[in-house]
Formats: structure tokens, C-alpha cells, sequence
């Protein structure tokens, strides 16, 4: 295959993909233990299409697949697919609404195989969409998470929690969404600051004592009053010491409650006295548990007040009640006061509804003995954090975790494996394909409820990799779930073996910092219960990625970048290095279009450096030799260099540029020999680079090693070694050094570099399957001298440019032995018009300390020069003042953005260096 002119992305990757997938390029090589790397993709919501956050998860979790398996570990990349419960309800319900129809149309039944329909639909999509991405993961071991042996598993669990206590029924307050019908755990409510109005209202005492006749509570929620069964103060508030235990007529109520003392109340907020609604407030239930007192639901769970309300306020929403109750209390002279507040309300997190806290019999985890050994196998260091200040925030976050309610009212899920026999009595049993089960003449009815997603996807990585084994063949009663529960998708039974043993605990846990609670602390705690292991050794959380603004993405706003869009414009790799560039672990971080195209741009100029090495293979003549010899033969051969020919081997005068000894290195073909400077120090930086990269990977900073390879490929393999190999070609290191160039970059970008290495003519096999490249061989000596010559280059260079656009001067230099041997090289990467040794300098002096170059230029463009330099320094005098004046302005600093301030800062720093360097300049002519 011939290299095309330019590298098109869309006409290469699909190829490139189906080349790896057909040839089993992803597979795990065996079942060792001793080198396995694992990692178990986070499921994509089956329901949709993939967004621009699915795209990092990819780029960073198949950067690491592919880094290792060029390592030579064995890999195993997990995907999966997620049922997503209530995430997928939502959307489900949405279409239902659009075509007139509701949930209330059809039994669970059907609405569960109308909604595996619709996720079938939507699956493979996102499935291909993950190929686009280039996820090299086992697809033969791709899981959903209703898949037979994921519902095995989780009824296995479920059914031993409930046989060691762990697991309970019981009427508690949830979070419940009145739009959906469906109650949430904690952590899935979000908490929005709002504005609001506390209201004073007068509690008249039943028995007035002194001159307290009344006690003031304060409430955001007046129409919750009506289920309040006491009224608490704090044991310390010297002011209610003589009331506790006394009672308050509840107004709008002919009820009496009493006073109580709890140090929940605030001396310091309000009047130091709260209402205590027990069914209807966390807080408050809390109370209600401590000191044993009745729960009256007045909210039910259509949203409405319900008859405990009384009949003034039977059936109205709470928005109604809560008007009618103020203008009742009103009436009778009640309340003392009203304040404008901001205070935080709980919300749905799909359709932003106000949460109501009801109390509901669901089934909820004992979570204390489960977080407690989380917590102490976290402090033992068990599992280590990237960024490392997670780990203290999990661990906090598990010493005040609260039960966990795992039930959920929607049909779309795995059905919780529970009948009840009408009386309160409850038994296991998988046969949930039944509504109704005759068990020894006795009738159990069927919990309608599915479980939690997240108590399932909290067992996920045991469960992917075949871990507890008896996941292979589950227990006969665990496989009788109905055949909709059953069914499997488009690609047929998971054929993956048994690899439990090798791969599990997994390598890394690779996910957004916004799952650390939802996700990351259960899949800990359910896999110390299930498995007495970690889940995983390391847990990597990248930040959230925002628009180009910096803002959050969401379809309301408009903002959402579609990757698959990014990839049609700009290829699949500029989209992974675009997102991995400048990136931190747990940061959120904006989306970047420009990083994109500097990443699209780094593809393109791989594809022309490889371009160009292979037609020098095809026209391959040898020759390492440059030239010393009168001025008109080296002048002479700069022009045949410049006209993209070889040196002639027979030139009189021609003699190797380095003497002595030549290192070799095995490329495991062939032996290659470095035969001048520029190809010692080639060698050299590659060498620093696989090292630097090695380090950079092992602690997962990836943004570091993309700029690292961009750096070693752009700055230092283009624009060096190839310039000055187009006049040593050293065809053999050419190929060595394209080579491990391909193998150091193809985690970063798959695509690009296993296209060019099906297209050279002497590469063999597949890229993505070859082995990490060995360090070169160099002569470190050498390798310095060329460090020392790029010096020289640049900054005689930077002088040409400086003096004239167009006008190119003769360079002259004293006894330099690094100029003398090297002078074919300068001249033709300086353009200077002649490099010749002179004992009489003159000219402008090259600002180089203790080196004698000389650019031979007149008088006159020497005192021009001379003076364009000193308004130069003086103007950058000036901008310097003028940014520190900026910087030392406590108005600016303060109050300007920080990214802005941080601006200014890089911006004088860079200032400062440019302007001592002129001024050193300066001196020397």
C-alpha cells in the first residue's frame, strides 16, 4: 500500500478496526496471573448515544490497555452495556408520553419487553460508536447488566445479605420523586441553593406559664405543620426550661404535641425551637426515633395532601396547601414574622421535581458493617487514589453513610426477588416471571419493585470477570428468572472464558469523579462482602469536561459536543489526544477545539515524516558521509543537499563526520550504527522519552506524556534529526527510530500509527500486538555535541530572521572544532550563505558565551541591528512594568478571573526571559 499525499482519517479507521477486531488483536494471550492487566469499562446507558465524557473514559482506559499490552502484559478490556434503570425509564416515558400513553397502559410485564426492545434498538449503536472511539476491548466478553449472569450473581447477593441481617424490610423515610413514582437513595438527590421565605409561627402553650403563652417555630414548609407531632428545644436553651414536657396546640388542628428536648435544635438559629414532622423531614424522623414519636403522613405519594391533613386541605398539591395554610394562619393572627432565605432543596435529578421525603416500606442495606470494612481496608492502604485526596474523601464519606434503600418503583431493571404473603411475611424466591406463587397451600404475592442500578453495578467488577467462579453456573433456582429477564442481545450468548483467577482483583478502576460515591464506594463494600477482596488496585477519576466556556454541558443549554461529530471532522485520534491534552486527574476541564487541531496536526505530520522516510527506502542509496574540503566544494555540496541529493560517495575530500568507535543497537532484525551527532542524540532522546514515558504512565499522568511524545516527535524528530538526515541518510536507523516513534505513540493515538505501519514496506504484523521498544544505543559525547549544535542553529537563525527576511550572510567562526567538523550541517540548516574558518573575526558576534561566530555582515547593518536591539529591550521594559504594575494591584489579583491572572503571570515570566536574553545579546556585539 503507497502512502496517499494526505492522511484522511474516515478512510483509514473503520479498516484499521475491523483488521484488529478479526484478528483477535484484543483477546487476552493466557491465563497467567503473573503479568495480567485488567480493566473493566464503566457501562455505557444502553439508551443512547455516547457523549464527549464516554469519549475521555475511552481514550484514557484504551491508552492504558494498549500501553500494557505493548509492555507485554496480558490485557483484558472489559466492555459493557448499561440497562441504566431510572436513567432509561425517563427516556422510555418520555416517548410513552409523546404518543398519549402512559405507564398506568400496561402491565409490567409488557412494559418491560417494550422497553428491551427500545434498548436493543439504541444499543448497537452505541456499540459501533465505542469501535469509533478505537476501544480495543475482548468484544466476545462484552456483559449487560441484565445479562443471565450479572441477575445470578446479584440474587446470589441479595439473598446472602438477607441471610446474614444485612438486608431488611422496613417503613423509613425516602426520597421520593412524585413525578416518576419511584423513591432514590440519598446520593442520587441533588441539592440546588434556592430562594425562599422562612416563616415565624406562634404555637399557643396548653398551659401558659409566666409570660410565655406561645412558642415560635420557624419553617420553610408551613404545610407540613399539619403531620407535626412535637415541638422540640435544645436541653441547654435556659429560655424553654420550664416548658419541656408541657404541650402546644398544633394550630389548624384539633391535635396536642408536646415539647421535647433535642439537641438537634439550635439555641443560635431562630427562636431556638423547631417543629418536628417525623414523616415528612430526615431530621425530624430522626427525632422521631429517638424519642418515640408517631408519624403522620400528610404528603402522599401522588404529590397531594392526604386525608391526615384534615379536610380544609384534602387534595391539594402542596404549592395549594401551603398558600391555604398561610392565609388560615393568617386569620387567626399566627404568624410573627416572614425572612427571604437561600436554602437548599432536594430535586429529582432527571426531571427536577421537588423531592418529598415519605415514609415507605422498601428493602434498604444495613450499610454500617459493610462500610466499616471498607474504611478499614482503605486506611490499610489497600487501594491506592489518583488524585490521591479522593481516598480521604471516600473515607469520610463511608463514616457517615446512612442505610441504603435499594428498592425502586419503576418496571425497567432486575425484578428484587421477593414474595409476601399479604400479612408482612416475606421469602426469597427467583420465580419473579409470576405475579402470584402457591407455596404449601399459601398464596405470596410479588414485590413489584426492581433494585437499585447501582446495586447491581456496584458488583460489576466480580461479576465481568467470572468472579466468584460459581458466576459460570449459577444455582439452579437463580436461573428460573422469566425469559424477558433472560433474553440476550444482537450478539448472542458471552462467550468469554473463565478468567477470574488471573484478572480479578482488576488493574485500574478508570471513572468521572462525580461516581466516587455512587459507584466507586459500593463496588468496594459489595466486593470485601462478596468476594473478601478489593475490587481493584488503583482508582484513576478524571473531572468532568465542560464546553469551551468552561461551562457544564447539557442539552437545555445547547453546549453538548457529540464526539462522533469530532471524529468525522477531525479523526479519532485528534478527538483522544484533544481530550487528553492539558488534563489533570479529578479536575473538571474545558473542552478544547484548538487542542483538537494541534492533535489532528501532530497525525498529519507523522503521516508526512513517514511519508518521506519511505521514499528514501525506496530510493535507498547508502551513505553516512559529509564533507570537508575547499569552500567551493562545500559550497557546492550544500546545493546538492539543498536539492534533496545524496552526497556522492567518490566526492574528493569526503570523510565520516564522527571517528571512532560507532555504537550499534539490535532493532531484533538487523544491527544499526549511529554514524554522526544528530543520530547519537536521536537515539539519546528517544531513550529519555520511553523512560520519561514509562514514569509518566505509571502514575497516570497523561496529559504529561502526550505533551511529552508531541515534544520528541515535532520538536525534536522533524524538525532536527530528519532536517539533518537529508543529508546523512542512515537509512536503517530511519527505520528503527519510525518504528519506535509508532510503538511509543499508538496508546495515544491507535489509528494514525497502524495505518502507517501497514503502509511501510518493511514493517511486518500488526502494530497494535508489537513489543515496547528496546533503548538505542549512543554515544553520549556525541549526543551532547548536537545538543550544542541545535544551540548554535537556533540562534544564528534567530539573528538571520532578525537582520532580514530576505537576505541570508556568510557565517564565519575562529577555531571551533564542533563548528569546523559540522559545517555542511550548519550551513544548511542556518541557509547562511557560507560557513568558513577565519583568524580575523569581524562581523556581529553570535551571542554564544565562549564560542567565536560571527555573522559577516557591514557596519552599517551592524549598528541598525545594534539599535533595533536596545528599542527592543526598552519596549519590553516598558510592557514588564506595566504587568507587574498589574500583578501588584490587589483589585486585579482578587477580583479578575484566575485563569486570567494566571495569564498575566506566564505572560511576564516570558518577558523576563526574552528580555535577558537580548540584553545578553547585547553585550556580546
Amino acid at each position: 500500500m503507497k502512502f496517499s499525499k494526505t492522511y484522511e482519517p474516515n478512510q483509514f479507521e473503520p479498516d484499521i478496526y475491523a483488521l484488529w477486531e478479526t484478528s483477535n488483536a484484543f483477546m487476552p494471550t493466557t491465563e497467567s496471573k503473573s503479568n495480567s492487566y485488567s480493566i473493566v469499562m464503566p457501562p455505557p446507558n444502553a439508551n443512547g448515544n455516547l457523549h464527549i465524557g464516554h469519549g475521555l473514559t475511552i481514550a484514557l482506559e484504551d491508552t492504558l490497555i494498549r500501553y500494557h499490552r505493548l509492555k507485554g502484559d496480558n490485557t483484558w478490556y472489559i466492555p459493557g452495556a448499561d440497562h441504566a434503570g431510572f436513567e432509561t425509564w425517563v427516556v422510555y416515558e418520555r416517548l410513552l408520553e409523546s404518543e398519549g400513553k402512559s405507564r398506568f397502559d400496561y402491565t409490567r410485564d409488557e412494559l418491560y419487553a417494550k422497553v428491551w426492545d427500545f434498548v436493543q434498538q439504541q444499543r448497537g449503536n452505541m456499540e459501533l460508536q465505542l469501535r469509533s472511539l478505537g476501544a480495543s476491548c475482548d468484544w466476545s466478553a462484552l456483559t449487560f447488566t441484565l445479562d443471565p449472569k450479572v441477575v445470578a450473581q446479584v440474587y446470589d447477593t441479595f439473598k446472602n445479605m438477607w441471610d446474614d441481617k444485612l438486608i431488611y424490610r422496613g417503613e423509613k423515610l425516602v426520597n421520593f420523586c412524585t413525578k416518576h413514582q419511584t423513591a432514590f437513595a440519598d446520593i442520587e438527590v441533588v441539592h440546588k441553593d434556592e430562594a425562599g421565605t422562612l416563616w415565624d409561627i406562634a404555637y399557643p402553650l396548653v398551659e401558659p406559664t409566666g409570660t410565655l403563652s406561645e412558642i415560635i417555630i420557624s419553617t420553610t414548609r408551613p404545610e407540613t405543620m399539619l403531620g407535626d407531632t412535637a415541638v422540640a428545644v435544645n436541653p441547654n436553651d435556659e429560655r424553654y426550661q420550664n416548658i419541656i414536657g408541657k404541650k402546644v396546640k398544633l394550630p389548624l388542628t384539633d391535635r396536642e404535641i408536646p415539647i421535647i428536648a433535642d439537641e438537634h435544635a439550635d439555641i443560635e438559629f431562630g427562636t431556638g425551637a423547631v417543629k418536628v414532622t417525623p414523616a415528612h423531614d430526615p431530621n425530624d424522623y430522626e427525632i422521631g426515633e429517638r424519642h418515640n414519636l408517631p408519624s403522620i403522613t400528610v404528603i402522599g405519594f401522588d404529590g397531594k395532601m392526604t386525608e391526615n391533613a384534615g379536610a380544609n386541605y384534602e387534595n391539594l398539591t402542596t404549592d395549594e396547601a401551603r398558600q391555604k395554610v398561610l392565609k388560615d394562619l393568617k386569620h387567626l393572627d399566627l404568624i410573627r414574622g416572614e425572612h427571604q432565605i437561600t436554602h437548599a432543596v432536594g430535586h429529582c435529578y432527571k426531571c427536577n421535581t421537588t423531592i418529598e421525603p415519605l415514609l415507605k416500606e422498601q428493602w434498604f442495606v444495613n450499610i454500617r458493617p459493610l462500610a466499616d470494612k471498607a474504611i478499614k481496608s482503605l486506611e490499610q492502604g489497600s487501594i491506592k487514589f489518583h488524585p490521591t485526596s479522593k481516598k480521604k474523601i471516600l473515607i469520610n464519606y463511608l463514616k457517615n453513610l446512612k442505610d441504603w434503600n435499594i428498592s425502586r418503583q419503576i418496571p425497567w431493571g432486575i425484578p428484587i426477588p421477593a414474595f409476601h404473603d399479604g400479612a408482612g411475611n416475606w421469602i426469597f424466591d427467583t420465580r419473579v416471571d409470576q405475579p402470584e406463587l402457591e407455596i404449601d397451600g399459601k398464596t405470596y404475592y410479588r414485590d413489584e419493585d426492581t433494585f437499585d442500578t447501582w446495586f447491581s453495578s456496584g458488583q460489576w467488577p466480580y461479576i465481568v470477570t467470572n468472579y466468584p467462579n460459581q458466576n459460570q453456573n449459577p444455582k439452579s433456582e437463580f436461573t428460573s428468572v422469566s425469559d424477558l429477564e433472560l433474553k440476550r442481545g444482537p450478539e448472542g450468548e458471552n462467550v468469554s472464558p473463565l478468567r477470574s483467577e488471573a484478572f480479578f482483583p482488576t488493574s485500574v478502576m478508570e471513572t468521572g469523579s462525580d461516581l466516587l460515591f455512587q459507584w466507586v464506594a459500593r463496588m468496594i463494600m459489595l466486593s470485601l462482602y462478596t468476594t473478601g477482596k478489593i475490587p481493584f488496585k488503583d482508582v484513576y477519576m478524571h473531572g468532568m469536561v465542560l464546553d469551551e466556556r468552561g461551562q457544564k454541558m447539557s442539552k437545555s443549554k445547547g453546549n453538548v459536543i457529540n464526539p462522533m461529530e469530532i471524529i468525522a471532522q477531525y479523526g479519532s485520534d485528534a478527538l483522544r489526544l484533544g481530550l487528553i491534552s492539558s488534563r489533570s486527574a479529578g479536575v473538571n476541564q474545558a473542552f478544547s477545539t484548538s487542542k483538537v487541531i494541534a492533535s489532528r496536526n501532530l497525525c498529519n505530520k507523522l503521516w508526512n515524516i513517514s511519508r518521506f522516510i519511505q521514499d528514501l527506502v525506496d530510493n535507498e542509496t547508502p551513505t553516512h558521509q559529509s564533507v570537508k574540503g575547499s569552500d567551493s566544494d562545500f559550497s557546492e555540496a550544500v546545493e546538492e543537499m539543498a536539492a534533496g541529493h545524496l552526497f556522492p560517495a567518490e566526492r574528493e575530500g569526503l570523510r565520516p563526520v564522527k571517528t571512532g568507535a560507532h555504537p550499534e543497537v539490535s532493532s531484533g532484525k538487523s544491527t544499526i550504527t549511529t554514524l554522526n551527532a544528530g543520530e547519537d542524540w536521536i537515539s539519546r532522546e528517544l531513550n529519555t522519552c520511553k523512560t520519561q514515558l514509562d514514569n509518566l504512565m505509571s502514575t497516570y499522568r497523561f496529559a504529561e506524556a502526550a505533551e511529552l511524545l508531541y515534544d520528541t516527535i515535532w520538536n525534536k524528530y522533524a524538525d532536527w534529526f530528519l532536517e539533518s538526515q537529508k543529508i546523512y541518510k542512515n537509512i536503517p536507523l530511519l527505520k528503527q527510530t519510525l518504528e519506535q516513534i509508532l510503538i511509543l505513540l499508538h496508546p495515544f493515538a491507535p489509528f494514525v500509527t497502524e495505518t502507517i505501519w501497514q503502509t511501510l514496506s518493511w514493517t511486518d504484523g500488526l502494530l497494535i500486538t508489537q513489543k515496547w521498544p528496546q533503548d538505542l544505543k549512543f554515544d553520549p559525547i556525541t549526543a551532547a555535541e548536537f545538543e550544542t549544535l541545535i544551540l548554535i542553529i537556533s540562534t544564528v537563525r534567530g539573528h538571520l530572521q532578525s537582520l532580514s527576511r530576505h537576505k541570508n550572510y556568510p557565517l564565519l567562526f575562529g577555531n571551533d572544532s564542533l563548528v569546523d567538523d559540522n559545517q555542511v550541517l550548519i550551513q544548511f540548516l542556518t541557509h547562511a550563505t557560507s560557513v568558513t574558518h577565519t583568524d580575523q573575526p569581524r562581523g556581529m558576534r553570535i551571542a554564544l558565551p565562549n564560542r567565536e561566530i560571527y555573522l559577516d555582515i557591514d557596519a552599517d547593518t551592524l549598528k541598525a541591528y545594534r539599535e533595533d536591539l536596545e528599542a527592543k529591550i526598552l519596549s519590553l521594559g516598558q510592557e514588564i512594568d506595566r504587568l507587574n504594575l498589574r500583578l501588584t494591584n490587589p483589585n486585579y489579583t482578587k477580583k479578575a478571573p484566575k485563569k486570567l491572572v494566571a495569564e498575566t503571570k506566564d505572560q511576564l515570566a516570558e518577558k523576563q526571559a526574552t528580555l535577558e536574553r537580548l540584553k545578553n545579546e547585547l553585550t556580546l556585539i
